[in-house]
């Protein structure tokens, strides 16, 4: 039933109240705004979203925001760039949503005259909304999607199923990521684009590929750094379709300016012995530590000289005490669980203490603008100086 005596302030309201704060008409607006709230307004079918000037921007711009996740997934949001985690969160202060309300930066200031009075709808009172805070991409679940149709060669395409291929746009809807973090993540993991389909290398044949090209260069007595990329790619097109020939080369070789016509590379030594060294903690994930560093040494070219920092994210160095020999243990960083507590807790399991260059890269990956590595080493851990190097070491133990 409609209330036929409901209030509506009038100009004398609004002078009274100028009144009562000592105010005079020429300090304020030119315009007063009375809100008037609307009965039977369904507020549960609107949510409020906090926005950061990204988002904003992201909006402004025309571009749109997406909510991804999967039933069993939290749903995270993306813009082009970017990915949040969304929580809900409440305020003691009552949020109004109005719609056409002026800002004061909108209204002129008064002349002297008559105040003008405007009706503002209030069309909902809020006391929870959504806010936003940027996050990691769940990319991880890349491997999940592509490991069933990886590429292991030529020869094993006619077995490859084409229903359980992903294109872009299947892609693109199944990865909670931005779309430039979903690019991002195609290199880091060696996914190729093969025939309209995103394909990844698999391991064996990422090694055997590099294996063939390093052949290829001591066939051909180049130095490491001597490197020409267009004749590597001739010589192996009949083993390595292009596609995954740039994904590989371009991972372990960087180009390098030169006076020549010719445009050379440089293979990456970190990455070509840290790729060897996987293939041997592959066929064995326990070594003695000497008898691996010898195998290690002999199995790269001579160009290059296997230094035990190339293993820090993917093997650790530990004390064997019943052999009363050093041992060098298969431990790869994407193997460890993403909760920051419990990778913490299995870093210590295997190893009591850490120098920051062993440890940082098995915590980089979990850091964020806000969450440096540094400040995770901080909360999560206790550091020790011994002999004038730093140690870090569990903090509950």
């Amino acid at each position: 039933m409609e209330d036929s005596t409901s209030y509506v302030r009038d100009e004398d309201d609004i002078c009274a109240t100028l009144n009562l704060a000592k105010l005079n008409e020429s300090q304020v607006k030119k315009i007063g705004q009375v809100l008037d709230y609307h009965h039977g307004f369904n507020t549960k079918d609107i949510k409020l979203l906090e926005l950061d000037n990204h988002l904003l921007e992201t909006l402004e711009q025309g571009k749109s925001l997406f909510f991804k996740g999967q039933k069993d997934d939290v749903a995270l949001l993306c813009t082009d760039r970017r990915t949040y985690k969304i929580e809900e969160a409440e305020t003691s202060n009552s949020l109004l949503l109005c719609s056409n309300l002026k800002l004061a930066k909108d209204i002129p200031k008064s002349d002297g005259g008559n105040i003008e009075i405007e009706h503002v709808a209030a069309r909902g009172i809020f006391h929870n909304y959504f806010e936003v805070s940027t996050c990691k991409p769940e990319v991880g679940k890349l491997i999940t999607l592509l490991e069933p149709t990886s590429f292991k060669g030529p020869e094993y395409e006619k077995y490859i199923d084409k229903d359980n291929l992903y294109d872009w746009n299947k892609l693109i809807v199944s990865i909670q990521a931005s779309e430039k973090e979903l690019k991002d993540a195609l290199i880091q993991y060696s996914i190729a684009s093969l025939d309209g389909y995103y394909r990844l290398i698999s391991f064996e044949f990422e090694t055997k590929a590099l294996t063939m090209m390093l052949d290829f260069m001591e066939e051909n007595s180049w130095k490491i750094n001597k490197i020409n990329k267009e004749e590597t790619h001739q010589a192996l097109k009949d083993l390595i379709p292009k596609p995954i020939f740039e994904i590989i080369f371009n991972k372990y070789a960087n180009k390098i300016s030169n006076d020549e016509c010719d445009e050379l590379y440089t293979y990456d030594e970190k990455k070509v012995c840290r790729c060897l060294a996987q293939v041997l903690l592959a066929s064995s994930p326990v070594n003695d530590y000497n008898r691996f560093m010898e195998a290690w040494k002999m199995g790269v070219p001579e160009d290059i000289n296997p230094k035990l920092e190339y293993l820090y994210g993917t093997a650790v160095v530990v004390w064997n005490s019943d052999k009363q020999r050093k041992d060098i243990v298969s431990f790869p960083e994407s193997k460890l669980s993403d909760n920051i507590v419990e990778r913490f807790n299995q870093l210590f399991k295997i190893k009591n203490r850490w120098t920051a260059e062993e440890i940082k890269p098995y915590i980089s990956n979990l850091s964020t603008s806000n969450l440096s590595v540094d400040f995770l080493l901080t909360k999560h851990t206790r550091s020790l100086t011994v002999n004038g190097i730093k140690y870090y070491s569990s903090k509950y133990k």
